[in-house]
């Protein structure tokens, strides 16, 4: 028998593929691949390896699904775990190729290490005039620049009388980051530092400042992605006397690797955002929030350029009102209503509704539920959702007397007339 356990992922009736593996349990070889389509459908492989077909009809293989996700990111995923281990080259694995790159994704361990060596001081810290950096190009990554910020270092500057090296503590000071050669026509970038670089110089005392310069020969294989990576890092949230990354920065962060190519859920942004300081995953805490945000601007974006259309808000005033009209319209004798967000939908919390409606008011038996989408994610994730408690829902009320129905709120919309699902 060639499969003989299985200890796979969980997915869901939203993902469009998966990434699997199957691992020789004679030789501990093994082949990594992407498949388009349900886990249930009887697909096993798509290898032209000669070697793994034989072997799967002689030896015991184990076979596991890795994660779920669309095809662009599992191929994505796929390929970056076969790189990493030249798999085509390797004996270890069965694969013929290393798959293909569907987007330019940031090399995390390089960022990193070159974070670790600026952090250790392997590149020495030069004290250089202010006037050389006040009109130096400059990397935004910020979401806006804090004039807060700037301001409070403007003040500790000038209670220290201009120096910028000790101005929160002995040792505790002003550095900025350069990258050489990387600006424009070849001049020089700052890539960190740009409120320290501005709030000394609006003290009027101080003169210079504390500069880490990074070599041309050094920076020059560093693509835009890992630049802006590696500045994200420099104010990572745990950093002492910087105004650290705020939410807003991070979703910035995720929009402009997207206008790169790279999936706005894909796994170099939530092993980024992890390394930024920000807790949780793809499915919660707070990288779940900032890459649901970032979704919802890209889908909200793209509607607009595509349709003029704009996402509906339904905590703003006049859609409040839109859905207590349509909640009114659905109430009569024998049904209550209750609106309720898709992010926040609970079968059991509806069963207890009607429930208690009913021993209020005898005669109603039928509830209506107005849902509305809190953003595009858990729009998308809405259909699967609804399918499979709404079988579980009828199985429980058929034969009682009792219903539940649903009217689902247009989401996008081009004025406050005309809406569209």
């Amino acid at each position: 028998m060639p499969i003989v356990t299985e200890k796979s992922v969980l997915g869901s009736n939203n993902d469009e593929a998966y990434l699997y593996q199957l691992v020789n349990l004679n030789n501990k070889r093994r082949y990594v691949g992407v498949h388009k389509g349900s886990a249930n459908d009887d697909y096993l492989h798509s290898s032209r390896n000669v070697e793994l077909k034989k072997e799967l009809q002689e030896d015991d293989f184990s076979y596991e699904i890795l994660e779920y996700g669309s095809y662009k990111e599992m191929s994505q995923r796929e390929h970056i775990i076969l790189l990493e281990s030249d798999a085509k080259n390797n004996d270890e694995f069965y694969n013929l190729s290393n798959g293909f790159a569907q987007y330019n994704e940031p090399d995390f361990k390089k960022v990193k290490n070159l974070f670790d060596q600026i952090k250790d001081d392997f590149y020495p810290k030069k004290k250089e005039p202010l006037s050389e950096h006040e009109n130096m190009d400059a990397l935004q990554v910020r979401f806006q620049n804090h004039g807060d910020h700037q301001k409070t270092i403007a003040e500790y500057v000038t209670v220290a009388r201009g120096d910028t090296e000790n101005c929160f503590g002995k040792g505790k000071g002003l550095v900025v980051v350069v990258f050489e050669g990387r600006g424009a026509r070849g001049s020089d970038l700052r890539i960190d530092g740009n409120h320290s670089v501005h709030g000394s110089i609006s003290s009027g005392l101080a003169h210079s400042i504390n500069v880490i310069r990074i070599p041309y020969d050094v920076n020059q294989d560093f693509t835009d992605l890992e630049i802006r990576m590696l500045a994200n890092l420099l104010n990572k949230k745990d950093e002492v006397a910087r105004k650290e990354m705020s939410e807003q920065d991070a979703i910035k962060y995720v929009l402009d690797n997207n206008a790169s190519g790279v999936n706005w859920n894909a796994d170099i942004n939530v092993k980024a955002l992890k390394a930024f300081g920000f807790n949780g995953n793809k499915g919660n805490g707070k990288i779940s929030t900032i890459l649901t945000k970032a979704k919802q601007l890209i889908d909200s974006r793209s509607k607009r350029v595509d349709n003029g259309l704009i996402w509906i808000d339904y905590s703003a005033e006049q859609h409040k009102t839109t859905l207590s009209d349509t909640a009114d319209a659905y109430k009569t004798k024998t049904c209550c209503v209750k609106v309720m967000s898709s992010g926040l939908y609970r079968l059991d919390r509806l069963l207890e509704y009607l429930r208690n409606q009913n021993m209020i008011k005898e005669e109603i038996k039928s509830l209506m539920v107005i849902i509305y989408h809190p953003n595009t994610t858990k729009k998308s994730e809405w259909p699967a959702l609804i399918t499979k408690w709404k079988a579980i829902q009828d199985t429980f009320l058929k034969g009682s007397g009792f219903k539940i129905d649903y009217e689902v709120m247009p989401s996008w919309t081009k004025d406050l007339s005309e809406t569209v699902e």
